[in-house]
């Protein structure tokens, strides 16, 4: 295994803000710790990093522990939501810095530049200081620093979150395919969901310091082991077995307590249509238009249920009462979980 995490623990006084973490990742893996504010992602990447140390546990990179070994002699790239660049220092003397602290040859750190500004697309604008550049190409020069001195692990730690919705989203496609050209080992922490499933070959979802599923997206999205997982991770109908159950239709061998549906596989009724299975009849409460969809938060007598539906919607106004049925073969079970 190339990385390995083994009950990976940090304490603040006597809060575990990283609790008993256990992961492993593969060589040239893509992989982002997805989850809110405070529950202990950015802090499991610090020591990852070598910027926070263990309480208990072990890092193991091809098998060699990585406890007593600082920051600076781990060899990883690190990308700040800050961009952290030099304000004196030209782009290229930027992404050189750490080739210099490493006392590589002149006309090696010269070539190696020009070869990281042109993978970032901003072979142009080498001559200048950060303060003219966008916060995007800010953003491009502090990833060719990260990766300049050619690290085994790169490291990103929310890269994204200070720029504005289209940048982010022309930058996650670069970053994207700039791993997968490079091969690198990369781990992103991030609180976007969209993000992550965009970029990531696996999420790893956190809440109170402890991980609650790990896996691909689609997997994720269509099985959350946990009522957290699933309501995280796009929008999510939690239905309560004992409020629903003459509502529900048979699915399978689904007995537990709380049973879930996402809003766009929630099916509504046509008024002269009568499908098999149990119908169920609610009030709407809101509606949103999204443009390529319309969200309908309906009151039915077991509780609120969120509709979505693509393309033209031909009832739905507040105030009246629709129709709809909970498909059985859209409906999972989950576990309450930590919340």
């Amino acid at each position: 295994m190339f990385l390995e995490l083994r009950s990976v623990t940090k304490r603040f006084g006597g809060v575990a803000a990283v609790d008993h973490v256990d992961l492993d990742i593969e060589a040239g893996e893509f992989i982002c710790f997805l989850g809110p504010s405070g529950c202990g992602k950015t802090t499991l990447l610090r020591l990852i990093a070598g910027l926070e140390s263990l309480d208990e546990g072990a890092i193991l990179l091809r098998g060699s522990d990585l406890g007593q070994l600082p920051a600076r002699k781990r060899n990883f790239g690190v990308v700040f939501q800050s961009y952290s660049l030099f304000p004196g220092m030209t782009v290229a003397r930027n992404v050189a810095y750490g080739l210099a602290c490493r006392k590589w040859p002149r006309r090696e750190i010269e070539a190696r530049v020009d070869e990281m500004l042109d993978l970032v697309h901003l072979r142009d604008q080498a001559g200048k200081y950060p303060h003219e550049l966008s916060g995007g190409m800010q953003q491009r020069v502090a990833l060719a620093r990260a990766l300049a001195p050619e690290p085994a692990v790169l490291l990103l730690d929310e890269p994204l979150s200070a720029l504005d919705a289209k940048v982010r989203e022309t930058l996650r496609s670069e970053i994207r395919d700039l791993q997968k050209r490079l091969g690198i080992t990369t781990i992103m922490v991030t609180h976007d969901q969209d993000e992550a499933m965009e970029m990531a070959d696996r999420i790893l979802v956190m809440n109170r310091g402890r991980i609650e599923q790990v896996g691909v997206a689609q997997d994720l999205y269509r099985r959350p082991a946990t009522r957290f997982v699933g309501e995280f991770i796009g929008r999510l109908n939690v239905l309560e077995r004992e409020r629903w159950g003459d509502l529900l239709p048979p699915a399978g061998d689904l007995s537990e307590a709380l049973l879930a549906i996402r809003p766009e596989h929630v099916r509504l009724l046509a008024a002269d249509e009568a499908p098999a299975g149990p119908v169920v009849e609610g009030r709407v409460r809101k509606v949103a238009f999204l443009g390529n969809m319309t969200r309908l938060l309906v009151e039915a007598d077991a509780g609120l249920v969120e509709i979505e539906v693509h393309g033209p919607l031909q009832q739905g106004e507040v105030g009246e009462t629709l129709r709809f049925v909970l498909p059985g073969e859209h409906l999972s079970a989950v576990s309450a979980g930590p919340r």
